[in-house]
């Protein structure tokens, strides 16, 4: 259930997505690359806050997300139809970090 409305504003924001997105429609290196360019994300994401519980919640179910959407593309090819759905997913997850952190600041 998504109780965390979802916040868009900041550029530093729209600098993650973009990232984000860019990550998805390139092919990194490794799965390893890729979890380190995850990370990355989640800790710019995460950047002065003060509830890590609510956030490490969120930003491991990113990780889980993002980490089969990897290994679907190393299995069944950047084709695959299932991987609409993973995006979505991560985007979603990487937005309620985003909302939790720029809530908590507001404090």
């Amino acid at each position: 259930m998504n109780m965390i409305a979802t916040i868009r504003s900041a550029d530093a924001g729209e600098s993650i997505f973009a990232r984000l997105k860019a990550l998805i429609s390139s092919r990194p290196a490794s799965p390893d690359a890729a979890r380190f360019e995850a990370r990355q994300l989640i800790s710019m994401a995460m950047a002065d806050t003060w509830q890590a519980d609510s956030l490490w919640g969120a930003a491991d179910a990113f990780h889980v997300h993002f980490d089969f959407m990897m290994q679907t593309i190393d299995i069944n090819g950047a084709g695959d139809p299932n991987l609409r759905i993973l995006r979505t997913k991560c985007r979603f997850y990487l937005e309620q970090v985003e909302a939790l952190c720029q809530s908590m600041s507001r404090r």
